[in-house]
Formats: C-alpha cells, sequence, structure tokens
C-alpha cells in the first residue's frame, strides 16, 4: 500500500521530507506568506539541468536486477534505466514489437535465448539484454502475446501457440488444441483456458492435463501472484491454485504479480492512475522547488521529484472527478478545474481553497481559461451569470461553437485575489474576436480577425481603458487564420503572450501550418510576421513559448521563444515513434519517453547525426495469404448488359436516378434518397437488391422499402452487416448491427435475411435446429448463445413479416485470447455444435446445448489446411462429420493464374464444410473477389453499390460449378466457371 495523500499544502511548498507521516510533532501548513514566497520562486531557480530523455512507462517491462537496474523495451528499443533515467542501450538499432525473459527454472548461464525478442513473424534470442539479438526463426503470424511455459517461453499467434527454449533452435508448435491462452508456475504446474472457456492443469509438465472447469467456471485470465496461479473468474472473483494443484478459493492472492514491475512504496501517485507521475509532469506541469514539478492527477495536485519519477507529496482538492491544469501567475500558484455545470479557480497557497466559480451550463465549447504565464488569467466568458449568446459566425454563417476558432465577445481577468475585471468588446469586434490575452491589473488584449486579404478602413490597434484590440486580416500575408479547425477546446490555453512594449507573439491558427499552427509575431502597431518551421515540419506540439516539431524524417526541433528559434535536439534512445504528443514547461511526451528541460540557448545545441529516416505514407494493410486455394477455369464466355446512366445495382429497364449507395455484406446493395432519412420524418424509401446466397444462376432480387420501417430513429445506414446462418441445404442471412443502429427491418422485408426481432451482434453463425434457429453472436469475451423461432408464413419480398422472439440461452465468457480464432456452426448428425478455427486452420468442436446454449468439451478435428473438394473421393460421408457454416476473410482463396485477371479480394467469404476429425471437405463457398477487367479502381478496397464474387458447389462426382458475378452501377457480368477443387 502506498501511503496515504497528505491534505494540507506543507509537502507542495517545503522539502518532502519535512512533511512525512515519520516526524514527531504535528504537521501544520506554512504561513501564507512563506507559501506565497515559496510559490513565486523565479522558475529559472528550479534546476532541471540539461535537457534529458526519462523512460515514464515501458512498453514491456522485462526485469529489474540485482544493482536497482531496469531493463525494459521502450518504444522498441532495448534500454537499461535507473529511476527514470535512460542508463543504457542496445549497440544495434533494431526495433522490436515485444519482448520477455524466458522463466527463470529453465534458464541455464549463458543461454543463447535468455531473452526472446519479437518483429511481426520473426522471433529472436539474446544471451543479454543489450546484447545481440539472433534470429531463431519465423512463425506463421505475427506474435500477438507471450506467457511463461514449463520448459520456455510461449509465443501466441493467430496461426497457433509455439514454444522457444532458452538453449535457443527454432520455436516449436505447442500441441494443445483450442488453445487461448495458458501460463506455467514452474516446471511442472501449468493452466491452459481453451477457446470455448474450459480449463485444463497439468502437474507433470505438460505430460497429461485434467479438466478443471468445473472448479474455475468462467475463467478468464491467469497472472502468477508469489507461488500460486492466480486465475481471475467472470466478475470480482478469483481462485488460487497452489502448489500441489488444489484450487483455493477462501485465501487471497499474496506476493508479487510475476513480470510485473514491483511497487514503489515511495511513490504517492495513485495506482489507478492512467497516466505516469513524469507523463502528467511533462504534459500539463508547473517547475516547481527543488528541481520538482508540479501537476495534477484524479482530484489531487502532486508534487513530482524529476529525478526519481515519484510523486512526493499530493494535496486533495475538492473538485472530484473535475479536469484540472496549474498555472503560476504574477501573485502566485493556481489551480483552473471544468466540470459540466461550473468552471472554477483554486488557489494553492490556501491548501486548494475555491476562489471564485462560473457557471457553464449551456456554455459555448470554447476555451475556459487563457493563462500569461507568470502574469495574469482569464476566463472565456462574463465574470457574472451564464454566457451570452453567440452571434453567428459571419463567415461561415453557422454557430461560431462548432469547432470554430471564434470566441467569446466577454473576458473576465483576474486582477487580484478574489478581484476580477471583466471587458465586454465593441458589437463590430465581436463576431470576429479569435483571441484573449491577459494582462497584469485586470487589463486585457483581444485579437480580432476580420475576414478578407487586407483591413479597410479599420484601425489596427484601439485602446480603451485597459482594454486593447488588435485586429488583422485573416488572410493578410502571411497569415491563414482559418475560420474552422479539428483541434478541440482546451480547459487552460497559453498560446499567445505580450510583451511589455506591446507585442504579441505565439500560435495562431493556420490552415497551411503543421498541426494547424503558425508561430506569429504581431509588432505593436498591429503588423503581422510568421516564422519560419524548421523545414519539412509535419506536427508541432506548443505550450506558451515552448515547443517541439518532428519533421518528415523523424528529426525532432525545440523552440523556447515562442516560435522565433528553432534548435535541433537529440532524438529518444529508441528507433520508435518521435511523434510530440504535448508539451509544458517542463518537457515533452514523444512516443513512450519523456524529454525533461529544455535547452534556452545555455546549453550548446545537440545535433542529431542519425541518419534521417524515411516516413512513407499509410499503405492499407495487404491480406494474409489464404491457407488454401479453390482452383477454378473459365467454362465459357461472360455475359453481361448494362444500361448507362443508371445508379441501380445491376441492369434494370429503366435508369435508377443517382442516391446515396450502401453495401449488404458481400451480396447486395442499396439506394437511399440523397437527402437520406430526416429527423422530422422518415421520409422516401430503399431500393434493395441482392444476390441470394450460394445461387449459381445469380439472379438479382429487388425491393422496394420503405424507410419508415427503420422506426421513429432516423439514421443513414451505410452498411449492413450480414452473419450466416445454415439450414440444411441452403445458407441464410440474418442482420448484424454496425456502430449500435440495426437496419433489419429493410434486409427482413426485402427477403434476404431470417427476421428475428431486430439485429444481433457481428460476427454471427448459427444453424437451423428443428423449428428454431441457434445463433451465437459477437467475438472475443462478450458472446452469446441465443434461439429464435422460425416464422410460419412463406415471406414476400417487399411485404413486412412478423418475425420470431429472440431468447437469450446463455452467456459465453472465453478467456482473453480466444480472439484469434473464427467460428463456424452447423449440426453433426441432429446435434448442434460449434467449431472454432484459427488462422493455421487448427480446429477444434463443442457440442452445443440448444436449451441451456453451453458448449461441452472440445475435440480435435482435421486442419483447414488439408481442405478436399466434397467430389473428392476421400470425402464420402461418415458417421461423425459435423456440416456446418463457417465464415471467413482470408482462409480460402482463389489459386494464382486460374482465372486471369480475377483475385480474391481476402474481405468476406462464407464456405459449408463437412468436418470431422480425419478430413474436412468443401461442399460451397462464396468469396468477394475483384475482377481487373471491370473494375474502375485499383486497390483492395470494395466500393458500396457493386458486388463482385465467385460462387462455388461440389455436388455428385467430378469438377465442382461455379459463377463470376460482377456487378456494377447500372451494368453485370456473368461468367461460368468449372472448379476442379483444392491447391496449396
Amino acid at each position: 500500500m502506498k501511503r496515504a495523500a497528505l491534505t494540507s499544502a506543507c509537502a507542495l511548498v517545503v522539502a518532502a521530507a519535512s512533511c512525512t507521516q515519520a516526524r514527531p510533532e504535528p504537521i501544520t501548513p506554512p504561513s501564507r506568506e512563506k507559501a506565497r514566497a515559496a510559490e513565486k520562486a523565479s522558475p529559472s531557480a528550479s534546476t532541471l539541468g540539461p535537457p534529458r530523455w526519462v523512460v515514464p512507462m515501458a512498453t514491456d517491462w522485462i526485469e529489474r536486477t540485482e544493482a536497482g537496474v531496469d531493463r525494459s523495451l521502450a518504444s522498441g528499443r532495448r534500454v537499461e534505466s535507473r529511476g527514470a533515467d535512460v542508463i543504457a542501450t542496445a549497440k544495434d538499432t533494431a526495433e522490436f514489437d515485444g519482448a520477455t525473459a524466458a522463466p527463470s527454472w529453465t534458464v541455464a548461464p549463458a543461454a543463447p535465448a535468455r531473452y526472446v525478442l519479437f518483429r511481426e513473424r520473426e522471433v529472436f534470442g539474446a544471451a543479454e539484454w543489450l546484447g545481440e539479438a539472433r534470429s531463431l526463426g519465423k512463425l506463421p503470424a505475427a506474435v500477438q502475446r507471450t506467457f511463461d511455459w514449463v520448459d520456455g517461453t510461449g509465443l501466441v499467434t493467430a496461426a497457433g501457440v509455439f514454444v522457444v527454449s532458452p538453449a535457443g533452435g527454432p520455436p516449436r508448435k505447442l500441441d494443445l488444441p483450442g488453445f487461448a491462452i495458458g501460463l506455467a508456475a514452474d516446471a511442472r504446474r501449468a493452466l491452459v483456458l481453451t477457446v470455448f472457456g474450459h480449463a485444463r492443469l497439468t502437474m507433470d509438465g505438460g505430460a497429461t492435463f485434467r479438466d478443471v472447469s468445473a472448479e474455475l467456471p468462467d475463467a478468464t485470465e491467469i497472472e502468477v501472484r508469489g507461488e500460486d496461479l492466480h486465475v481471475l473468474l467472470r466478475g470480482e472473483e478469483s481462485r488460487l491454485v497452489d502448489a500441489r494443484g488444489s484450487i483455493v478459493s477462501d485465501r487471497a492472492p499474496q506476493g508479487p504479480t510475476r513480470h510485473a514491475p514491483p511497487p514503489d512504496l515511495d511513490d504517492r501517485w495513485p495506482e489507478e492512475s492512467a497516466v505516469s507521475a513524469l507523463d502528467a509532469a511533462a504534459a500539463y506541469g508547473l517547475r516547481w522547488l527543488e528541481g520538482d514539478a508540479l501537476t495534477v492527477t484524479e482530484g489531487a495536485v502532486a508534487r513530482v521529484d524529476l529525478r526519481t519519477g515519484r510523486a512526493t507529496a499530493l494535496l486533495s482538492i475538492e473538485t472530484g472527478d473535475d479536469t484540472c491544469m496549474p498555472l503560476r501567475v504574477k501573485d502566485g500558484a493556481l489551480l483552473v478545474c471544468e466540470s459540466p455545470s461550473r468552471a472554477t479557480v483554486l488557489d494553492l497557497a490556501s491548501g486548494g481553497r475555491i476562489e471564485r466559480t462560473f457557471d457553464l451550463p449551456d456554455a459555448p465549447s470554447w476555451d475556459r481559461f487563457v493563462v500569461a504565464d507568470g502574469e495574469a488569467l482569464g476566463f472565456v466568458g462574463p465574470c457574472e451569470g451564464p454566457a451570452p449568446g453567440s452571434p453567428a459566425d459571419v463567415v461561415a454563417s453557422a454557430s461560431p461553437t462548432n469547432a470554430s476558432n471564434q470566441r467569446s465577445p466577454v473576458f473576465c481577468v483576474r486582477k487580484s485575489p478574489g478581484v476580477w475585471v471583466e471587458h465586454t468588446l465593441a458589437p463590430a469586434d465581436a463576431s470576429d474576436v479569435v483571441a484573449w490575452i491577459p494582462r497584469a491589473e485586470g487589463a486585457a488584449v483581444a485579437l480580432v480577425a476580420i475576414p478578407g486579404t487586407f483591413l479597410h478602413g479599420a484601425p489596427r490597434v484601439t485602446v480603451r481603458g485597459s482594454l486593447r484590440v488588435v485586429r488583422v486580416a485573416r488572410n493578410e500575408p502571411p497569415l491563414d487564420i482559418t475560420t474552422y479547425s479539428s483541434s478541440t477546446t482546451a480547459l487552460l490555453t497559453r498560446a499567445l503572450h505580450v510583451t511589455p512594449d506591446g507585442t504579441i507573439e505565439g500560435w495562431l491558427p493556420s490552415g497551411h501550418g503543421p498541426s494547424s499552427l503558425a508561430a506569429v509575431t504581431i509588432d505593436p502597431e498591429g503588423r503581422p510576421r510568421q516564422h519560419p518551421l524548421p523545414a519539412q515540419t509535419v506536427s508541432i506540439a506548443t505550450s506558451g513559448r515552448f515547443g517541439l516539431a518532428r519533421t518528415e524524417t523523424e528529426r525532432l526541433f525545440e523552440t523556447t521563444d515562442h516560435g522565433r528559434t528553432f534548435r535541433p535536439i537529440a532524438p529518444p534512445p529508441s528507433g520508435g515513434s518521435s511523434e510530440p504528443m504535448s508539451c509544458s514547461e517542463i518537457g515533452c511526451q514523444v512516443g513512450t519517453f519523456v524529454r525533461i528541460g529544455w535547452n534556452d540557448g545555455s546549453e550548446p545545441a545537440l545535433e542529431d547525426t542519425t541518419p534521417p529516416k524515411p516516413n512513407p505514407d499509410y499503405q492499407r494493410p495487404i491480406p494474409e495469404p489464404p491457407l488454401v486455394r479453390l482452383a477454378c477455369r473459365y467454362a465459357g464466355p461472360s455475359e453481361g448488359k448494362r444500361i448507362p446512366d443508371s445508379f441501380g445495382l445491376g441492369y434494370t429497364k429503366t435508369p435508377i436516378a443517382r442516391a446515396a449507395p450502401g453495401r449488404i455484406g458481400f451480396t447486395g446493395g442499396m439506394l437511399i434518397p440523397l437527402n437520406g432519412p430526416q429527423p422530422a420524418g422518415m421520409t422516401g424509401d430503399a431500393e434493395i437488391a441482392y444476390v441470394p446466397l450460394l445461387d449459381l444462376a445469380a439472379p438479382i432480387t429487388r425491393a422496394t422499402i420503405p424507410l419508415s420501417h427503420l422506426g421513429p430513429t432516423p439514421f443513414h445506414p451505410y452498411e449492413i452487416r450480414l452473419g450466416y446462418v445454415l439450414d440444411g441445404a441452403k445458407v441464410r442471412a440474418v442482420a448484424t448491427s454496425g456502430l449500435g443502429r440495426c437496419a433489419a427491418p429493410l434486409v427482413d422485408d426485402a427477403g434476404l435475411t431470417i427476421p428475428i426481432g431486430g439485429c444481433v451482434d457481428d460476427p454471427t453463425v448459427g444453424v437451423v435446429h428443428g423449428s428454431r434457429v441457434l445463433l451465437v453472436t459477437g467475438s472475443g469475451g462478450d458472446q452469446a448463445v441465443s434461439a429464435v423461432e422460425l416464422p410460419k408464413t412463406t415471406r414476400t419480398p417487399g411485404r413486412a413479416v412478423l418475425s420470431g422472439a429472440r431468447r437469450e440461452l446463455g452467456l459465453l465468457y472465453p478467456p482473453e485470447g480466444a480472439g484469434r480464432f473464427d467460428l463456424a456452426a452447423g449440426l453433426r448428425g441432429q446435434d448442434p455444435v460449434v467449431i472454432a478455427v484459427d488462422a493455421g486452420g487448427e480446429a477444434v468442436l463443442a457440442p452445443l446445448d440448444p436449451d441451456r446454449g453451453t458448449l461441452g468439451p472440445e475435440k480435435r478435428l482435421a486442419s483447414l489446411a488439408d481442405l478436399a473438394a466434397a467430389s473428392d473421393p476421400r470425402c464420402a460421408p461418415e458417421p461423425d462429420d459435423a456440416r456446418v457454416v463457417l465464415p471467413f476473410d482470408t482462409k480460402i482463396g482463389l489459386a494464382q493464374g486460374s482465372l486471369l485477371g480475377v483475385t480474391a479480394s481476402g474481405t468476406a467469404g462464407f464456405a459449408v464444410l463437412r468436418w470431422s476429425p480425419s478430413r474436412v471437405c468443401l461442399e460451397a463457398v462464396e468469396l468477394a473477389v475483384r475482377d481487373d477487367r471491370h473494375e474502375p479502381e485499383l486497390g483492395y478496397y470494395d466500393p458500396p453499390g457493386t458486388v463482385r464474387k465467385v460462387v462455388a458447389r461440389f455436388e455428385g462426382k467430378g469438377p465442382g460449378k461455379g459463377t463470376l458475378v460482377v456487378l456494377g452501377f447500372g451494368a453485370e457480368v456473368r461468367q461460368p466457371l468449372t472448379c476442379e477443387g483444392i491447391v496449396r
């Protein structure tokens, strides 16, 4: 347990040692005069030292040596650190996705794979943490996670589970069917959770396993605590597996968690905080006494020792869960906070006393406070009462609160403790103010950006009492002050500052600047000047006069004078991301590193001598190669029809007017009126068109469905996803929801999907069992089994039908890691079953109880990689065959070159399979394809309003029959195929 937070201002102002509970005499807060004097200490007196890189939170913490050195992987590079400071890095420049240390009981001296690292599919071993990393081989899929196993380091991939021996050598496959997650406590004791949620325990090093699912129901995660296996169950329950293999429920876990850094008992930073103390200090901290920083966390102000990264003191504040930020003004340190109903200013010298509140109900969404560091604070809005109604944006004729740079025409400036001064702009300037800057003694400067390229007749500078108004033209060269921007509003902004002679310097929104910012100086006469950023700058993070810029070649430059000048800095000690995320006067967050300190010119600039890194444009990942490929050839000429100027799916007798297209699975499309569903009422019709599933003739079924069928909540269904249900010799579809919106009435009434009373979670597979449909829905840790009674009436496309009532039979709680499997559903004989198959084709089957929705024990099946066509002599029906429907993305593809110009897109497909422990056979398949002969554009993107697929069926003996279907706007092409079978 960490020590309790302090509730006075003492530890924030004086040395933390004088405020510890070990002091024998009671602690009393310092006098107000002493607190004020400490808070007003010049930032230059805070010794941050030369800028340095630190590691606040490592990507992978590996271990702590006896000398107190932490070994970790940060931004892909191996580093050693003491406290927060990086003291050593690996000599090579290799970057890794992850790393771990082999289990202690498996390691011999100088073991070649004492440390296991991986990058995508390739696995490396190293005898020393910073030593040479040698390749051990490549896996069939990228590594997703690691775990300790009885004889080495376990690696989980989408295509199976592998183990690396500390002695080195290629990774070997771990033969555990349905493995989702597993963990060993020692050389003999280990626990495995399967994809269907069953638990298997070994006490003899993996030679045998016993089923402990009844004792560990709904187990989801495993960790090692001390000498015990700690198993987390659904909800708040847990169990322990002790050294004898006994499962204990009446004892709390003891000891540290393996592979987790030991707790720092001297660190008062809340354990539940989402960021570290150093991250918070770099993001929005202030320089404080003795080289420390002042920052905030949930409900408290923290003093952070920048040398160790620890929070040495906490001051509880009354704002609870409000968002807060610290700042420094002329007479001390303050804290500003915001909640949905109010904004608050707190005085830190008095222990967090609330000095002023501002009402926020219905207030526009703009920046709340503006600070001129060390000088003054202002609130964007009136001093009393609610914010006034905003004038319309004169440029965009819209509300200025919708991501606009326009600000309130009223500004409230803090003159002294408890004394605030309100400034109001004249009506002529009220619609164009883009920034306020507070000044000492309650004065203020308003920056007004008038639309246009030049000022016409308006004075550049006007002074009215303590309010100074500076006017520029929005597009006055070199300015380009955008009307709207993508940047979010801030609780506290430090963007602009006013010098004693009236010059404005800082950062303004720009339509052409990196991160939509430009470094600008406006002289006392109101003439603007823009300062150049480093060449090829792509992003910049700023805080007052400080800023960090990143270039296209991953070089970093800093500024400490509001962007007037920039100096190159040394990169972080990694080859990882150098993206500056946020900055303060303490430093910057850069990727997983934090840079503490700034070079204000007193230190020589460090030249980055590393070669520039290329920064290629983002490319959509190429789909994974298929396990097996369907070998087909053209069996005849193509047949097509086309009607010009039509936007319907395929050919129609008359042209269909332009409308907004949508996608229905990969088998159909819809057209919605361009005005879309309107909030005032659902008007118009949706034109639905689709090709029935597994129909070799590939006719187009059309239906016109009123949009009012969607119900009272209007939305535009750009895409309707489908789940697949096996119904005897047919495959039928059900509608699944996307982004919480259900368009099932459109496809139900069109006759494409089974009406089940709405949508189910995506993905969904199911089977018709008697008069009911059994559905398995969802993925990962959120799955359900439900049943729906089939409608008793025959449906007519275009007419509404009554749906059956869907009833949830049970919830499934697969463990973490089960998401690497795809699910299939069907029947074995007359009994429903579910099959899980991984990316390598390994498959297990579990019986599905049709009444309770529970899954029975797993049974290994043949690998999908051994798929054969159903017409193959080896695929004669057998009693233990399970007939299922399997949705997939890339598991089945097309043989290269068999259909010239046609390739599998790797985006969607489903297959009907007969599966047993000895073989797996393909009866029918549909898969999305690309036909370069008819494509309007290159790439893997499937545009809405089109259908491109291959349908193939294997019935009887001999080759199978297939059809290539390509449907576009006003055009359709079909071509018969002959499919010989499956190739690898």
